[in-house]
C-alpha cells in the first residue's frame, strides 16, 4: 500500500538556493533586519545579507581560486553572519560542508577529506583544529578564514576583512541543473563506519523548504513575529528548518551560539520570541526546571520538536506548564533534507510526528519485505524532491538504502494510522540518538577496541527518562591484567573522550564476561539492550 500526503502538491522551482531565496516570494524589504545576535544585538538586514553574499562569492573566486564545483567547509558554532559564507560558496557555484565546531581534528580530517574541501571558514576558538586537519588534507593555510573582526594569533584572518568589500557579482553563478548539483553535504553517522557525507542537492534544499512551508507557515502569526535559533546550523534541521525557514519567511531570527537555558529564556523574554524549534531535552528542561518559570514566557507560542522521540508526557507537561504553547513533532533525517513530517496547524495529534509533508508517498514494509497498510507497523520508505542525491563517493551505501523505484529506506519502525498520522516507534538502525545527534556504535567500538586494557566490547543506547534522550552506554570485556573498577571505568571513558566530539562520549561503562555475538560474529545489541532495561528497572524499584 502506498500512503499519500493529504497536502496539495506544492510545485518545485528549478532553481538554485540563492536565487530561490533572493527571489524574495514574501516581499521582504531590503532595510528589514533579518538576523539578530542574541549576545551582541549586532543584526543583518535582508539587503546586507544580499550584498555580503555576492561580496563573498567574488572574494573567494578572487582570494582562493573558488570555482564551480569546489567545496567550503563551514567549521563554527552559529554565527548571526553564518548565512553569508553559506551563501556566499553557493553564489559562487560552489558546495558547503558543515562541520561540528567541537569535532577534533581526526573527526573533522575525515569529513574534509571526504568531502575534498578547498576552504575553511572557523572560529578563533577552534582555529588550531582547523588548521591541524588543514595541514593534513592539504589546504592552504591562506585558504583558512575566521569568523569576527579580530585575527587569530596562528594566522587566519577575518572572512570580512578579506572576502568582503571588494569586487562584487551581479548576480549568483547559475546553477545548470538544481535536480543533480549539490548544495550542502552534512554528514550522517553510520552503523558501521565513520560519518557518512549526504550530497543533498539544490532541489532539495528549494523543494523541502516550500514543504515546510504549506505546514508551519500557519504556525507563523505575522511577519514581525521572531523566531528563535538555538539548535546548530552546521546539523540539517537547525540549517533548513531555522536559518532558510526565516530568510524565506522574512521573520527576524534570533540567534544563539549554542543553548544555554538562561539565555534561551532571557532570548525569548527580550525579544518576544513566537516560534522556536527545540530538541526534546530542551523541553525536559522547561517542564522541570524552576529557572523557566522566572521569565516572561507568555509571547511563546510554538515549540517544534524533532531530531529525537518526543513523549505525550513530556508535552504535556511543558503545555500545562505554559499553556499559552502549542508543541509540535516533527519527523526526519539528514538525508530527507530533512523533514518528512510535522504536525499541521487545524490538528495537532500528540504522541505522532504529524503527517506527511506535501509531494512525499510512503510505504509501510515489514521484516518479510511486504509492503502493509494502516495501523500496521513495518519499515518506512519514503520518496520526493526532498530525497538526497547519495552519499558521498559511496555508491555502495546508496544503493543500499535508495531502491530502483526511487524510495529511500529510514530504517526506522513506523505505523501511520487511519487519518494519516505517522508515528515512529522503533530503529532498525543502530545508531544512538544522544540529545538529538547520532552516535555511531561501531566508531566508538573501533577506538576502544584500540585500548590495551580492553579485549572486546559493544556500545548501545540506554534510554534515560530524565534527560529524555539515549545515553551511550559501553559493554567491555577486559584483558587479563586489568581488573572492573569504577577507575578502569573512568580510564575507558577519557581514553574514548581524548579522540571524539563531547556528545559522542561514552556516559556508561559496564563490564561483562563476554559480549553476545550471532554465529556470523555480529553483535547481538537486542540482548544487551533488554539487560540495561532490566538495570534501569531494578534501579527503580
Amino acid at each position: 500500500m502506498v500512503f499519500y500526503s493529504t497536502r496539495r502538491p506544492t510545485e518545485i522551482p528549478v532553481t538554485g538556493v540563492v536565487d530561490f531565496i533572493f527571489e524574495n516570494r514574501n516581499r521582504i524589504p531590503d532595510n528589514k533586519r533579518l538576523l539578530i545576535d542574541a549576545s551582541s544585538n549586532d543584526t543583518l538586514t535582508f539587503g546586507q545579507i544580499k550584498q555580503q553574499t555576492l561580496q563573498f562569492a567574488a572574494g573567494l573566486q578572487d582570494h582562493c581560486q573558488f570555482n564551480r564545483g569546489d567545496v567550503m567547509a563551514i567549521f563554527a558554532p552559529n554565527m548571526m553572519d553564518y548565512s553569508i559564507p553559506f551563501l556566499g560558496a553557493l553564489a559562487a557555484g560552489g558546495t558547503v560542508t558543515t562541520a561540528n565546531p567541537a569535532y577534533t581534528a581526526r573527526e573533522l580530517l575525515h569529513q574534509l577529506s571526504l568531502s575534498s574541501a578547498k576552504v575553511i571558514v572557523c572560529t578563533v576558538g577552534n582555529a588550531p583544529v582547523a588548521l591541524e586537519a588543514a595541514n593534513q588534507a592539504g589546504i592552504s593555510p591562506s585558504n583558512v578564514f575566521v569568523f569576527g573582526k579580530t585575527a587569530s594569533p596562528l594566522g587566519p584572518r577575518p572572512y570580512s576583512q578579506v572576502l568582503l568589500g571588494g569586487r562584487q557579482l551581479e548576480k549568483p553563478m547559475a546553477i545548470h541543473n538544481p535536480l543533480d548539483e549539490v548544495s550542502v553535504m552534512c554528514f550522517s553517522s553510520g552503523t558501521t563506519s565513520m560519518p557518512k557525507g549526504v550530497m543533498t542537492t539544490h532541489s532539495n534544499i528549494t523543494s523541502n523548504i516550500l514543504q515546510l512551508d504549506a505546514m508551519l507557515y500557519p504556525f507563523i502569526k505575522s511577519p514581525s513575529d521572531h523566531l528563535l535559533a538555538t539548535l546548530p546550523f552546521f546539523h540539517i534541521y537547525g540549517l533548513v528548518v531555522v536559518m532558510f525557514m526565516a530568510l524565506y519567511w522574512g521573520n527576524p531570527l534570533v540567534v544563539m551560539s549554542s543553548f544555554d537555558l538562561v539565555q534561551f529564556c532571557e532570548t525569548i523574554q527580550k525579544h518576544k520570541i513566537k516560534f522556536a524549534s527545540v530538541v526534546p531535552p530542551i523541553l525536559v528542561l522547561l517542564a522541570k526546571q524552576d529557572l523557566a518559570s522566572k521569565y516572561d514566557l507568555s509571547s511563546l507560542q510554538t515549540l517544534m520538536s524533532g531530531a529525537a522521540p518526543l513523549t505525550t508526557e513530556l508535552t504535556e507537561e511543558v503545555m500545562a506548564r505554559f499553556p499559552q504553547v502549542t508543541v509540535i513533532q516533527g519527523y526526519g533525517l539528514t538525508e530527507t533534507s530533512p523533514v518528512l513530517t510535522v504536525s499541521p496547524h487545524e490538528i495537532v495529534r500528540h504522541g505522532t510526528s504529524g503527517m506527511l509533508l506535501p509531494n512525499i508517498t510512503a510505504k509501510i514494509v515489514n521484516e518479510e519485505g511486504k509492503e502493509v497498510g494502516v495501523g500496521e507497523r513495518g519499515e518506512l520508505w519514503v520518496k520526493g524532491p526532498n530525497i538526497m542525491k547519495g552519499y558521498i563517493k559511496n555508491p555502495k551505501a546508496t544503493a543500499e538504502c535508495i531502491d530502483f523505484e526511487g524510495y529511500f529506506h529510514t530504517g526506522d519502525v513506523a505505523i501511520i494510522d487511519k487519518d494519516g498520522f505517522v508515528s515512529i516507534v522503533d530503529r532498525i538502525k543502530e545508531l544512538i540518538k544522544y540529545k538529538g545527534f547520532q552516535v555511531p556504535p561501531a566508531e566508538l567500538e573501533g577506538l576502544m577496541l584500540a585500548s590495551p586494557m580492553i579485549a572486546d566490547c559493544a556500545v548501545i543506547g540506554v534510554y534515560d527518562k530524565e534527560q529524555a534522550t539515549e545515553i551511550p552506554c559501553a559493554y567491555v570485556v577486559l584483558k587479563p591484567d586489568y581488573a572492573a573498577s569504577d577507575e578502569t571505568a573512568k580510564v575507558i571513558q577519557k581514553f574514548v573522550a581524548d579522540q571524539v566530539v563531547n556528545y559522542k562520549q561514552v556516559r556508561i561503562v559496564r563490564f561483562a564476561k563476554e559480549i553476545p555475538r550471532s554465529a556470523a560474529g555480529k553483535i547481538l545489541r537486542r540482548i544487551l539492550r533488554d539487560e540495561a532495561n532490566k538495570l534501569a528497572t531494578k534501579a527503580k524499584l
